[in-house]
């Protein structure tokens, strides 16, 4: 018995002893052939109650002496044949109890046993069960955030908010307070500049930090982005301010940071940079967390690839852009020339020619008439001629562009396109002289001209109207045919290449062309140019 169930079941012994001690005081004052000894059980329930074997081997053994001393010592009476019997089913009584509270007190150990051992499993299972929890939990917080990573990559947005917003992102799901991105000063460099690229749950807590961090760059394996940049793969330090290899931990006292991750951004077999992440208290290295960051960086690498894909798009569009509005100016200056030169050089030869072939005409008259029809007829050709070259300079560069301005350019325009095509041209301008200066009112001519000849050529329209509006500092230019219309596939086309044309020479000003149409119920066309 050990020391606490000795202290356990003192008190019961002593009870024991006190109740057997009355009983046998009890039989000593009554006859035998009263009294039988039976009541000595109590002493026997008393060690099945104190849960004791050897209490209830005690009880027995004890009410088993009491009641032969019993016997021995109490007053006479009764027949002796009787009082035997009553003393010995009194023992017998007394050793049933005893067996039967053994077994009972077997039976209530084993249950006691099994009780333990079932809530020792319970509890296993318990921890288990909460461990498995614990990790399915995590397991779904991995997998949603790879989903909204994914999701984030996916999205229109600048390198610097993707990068911003899984930082956030990483940073919520896994419990990270700080995240930082470093990346290389170019595509090419071995240096590692950091960025203004953060996500903070206390910005004050780290203040500090983030000033040394962004002071800090980074050569290869240098401190843990460093390392991580050099080596391609997640690196985890347990305690920055124990770890020799982490230059910030030595610019200050207390930088406010213990742990820290990191895990590169993979573009290929290229690091494309560094995301790093701090606690404030020292931990230990979470392998199933480095390995999904590992795979979230290589999904980060591949936001990088598209950027950059979409930036030397970007920059070659660009490019393209400018050339072809540096070729429009320079198509345009050419018409300016050619036209200038087509009406005042090859004019004034014309018109010289004229005059000099109407003075051969005259002495023609007295001496050789018959050759008359001949000099009017080429008086005739050069007249046609003239016709022709001053038509040639006008489409060229209508004057009245240059001279009375947009507005008059577009009347002019329409009105010219009724007479040749029979379609009817109405113009509204309001009230109020729109003035815009000499490249953008060219825009918006050599736009418009191309409509009229997209109506000329598909629409089969009857009647055009035009308004020509100023709101906002944009200048606003409406052309509505009452036409077939165009059908939306031909509108995106990218094969059109005269309604390309048509908003390339708008976009280098900042404007759009928009164009609505139906089926039979004819197109709207606006062109839209930013005054400044």
């Amino acid at each position: 018995m050990s020391a606490q169930s000795k202290k356990s079941g003192t008190p019961f012994i002593a009870t024991q002893i006190l109740v057997a001690t009355g009983i046998f005081l009890t039989d000593q004052a009554i006859p035998l052939g009263v009294a039988t000894g039976v009541l000595y059980i109590i002493p026997v329930l008393l060690g099945l109650l104190a849960k004791n074997r050897k209490l209830i081997y005690l009880g027995a053994t004890l009410g088993t002496l009491l009641t032969i001393a019993g016997y021995l010592l109490s007053p006479p009476g009764g027949e002796l044949w009787k009082v035997i019997v009553n003393r010995s089913l009194a023992i017998f009584t007394i050793w049933v109890t005893a067996v039967l509270c053994l077994l009972q007190n077997r039976i209530s150990e084993r249950a006691a046993a099994m009780r333990s051992m079932l809530e020792e499993s319970v509890r296993q299972r318990t921890t288990e069960l909460n461990e498995s929890a614990a990790r399915l939990t995590r397991e779904t917080t991995y997998v949603q955030l790879h989903k909204d990573i994914a999701v984030t990559a996916n999205e229109a947005q600048t390198l610097e908010n993707t990068l911003e917003t899984c930082l956030q992102q990483i940073c919520s799901r896994a419990n990270w307070p700080v995240g930082h991105v470093y990346l290389p000063a170019n595509p090419t460099s071995n240096w590692l500049n950091p960025t203004k690229i953060w996500y903070m749950e206390n910005p004050e807590q780290f203040a500090a930090f983030r000033k040394i961090s962004e002071a800090t760059i980074m050569g290869p394996g240098e401190g843990l982005p460093g390392r991580v940049f050099a080596s391609g793969l997640p690196a985890w330090i347990i305690d920055v301010t124990k770890d020799p290899n982490f230059p910030r931990a030595k610019q200050a006292e207390n930088i406010g940071v213990k742990a820290g991750f990191a895990f590169p951004i993979l573009n290929g077999h290229q690091v494309a940079g560094v995301m790093e992440f701090f606690s404030a208290q020292a931990a230990e290295p979470d392998q199933e967390m480095m390995e999904v960051m590992a795979q979230v960086g290589t999904q980060l690498g591949r936001v990088i690839e598209r950027q950059q894909a979409k930036e030397v798009i970007q920059d070659s569009n660009e490019r393209l852009r400018k050339l072809y509005h540096r070729l429009e100016l320079i198509r345009e200056e050419e018409r300016t020339r050619i036209a200038r030169e087509v009406h005042d050089e090859l004019a004034q030869i014309l018109t010289a020619l004229k005059l000099e072939l109407s003075l051969f005409d005259k002495k023609l008259i007295e001496k050789h008439a018959s050759l008359r029809t001949d000099t009017q007829m080429m008086l005739g050709l050069i007249d046609n001629t003239l016709q022709s070259a001053k038509k040639l300079a006008t489409e060229l560069r209508p004057p009245i562009l240059d001279d009375l301005g947009l507005q008059e350019a577009v009347e002019w325009q329409g009105r010219e396109f009724e007479k040749r095509t029979g379609i009817r041209f109405h113009f509204d301008s309001g009230d109020e002289s729109i003035v815009l200066d000499t490249k953008r009112s060219t825009t918006v001519f050599r736009i418009f001209q191309e409509t009229l000849t997209n109506v000329l050529r598909h629409a089969q329209a009857k009647n055009i109207d035009v308004t020509l509006s100023e709101n906002n500092g944009s200048i606003t230019l409406q052309v509505c045919d009452d036409g077939i219309g165009i059908k939306p596939d031909q509108v995106s086309n990218v094969r059109s290449l005269g309604l390309l044309g048509m908003r390339e020479r708008a976009l280098v000003w900042g404007g759009k062309v928009i164009i609505e149409s139906a089926n039979n119920q004819g197109t709207t066309v606006t062109i839209e140019i930013q005054r400044d």
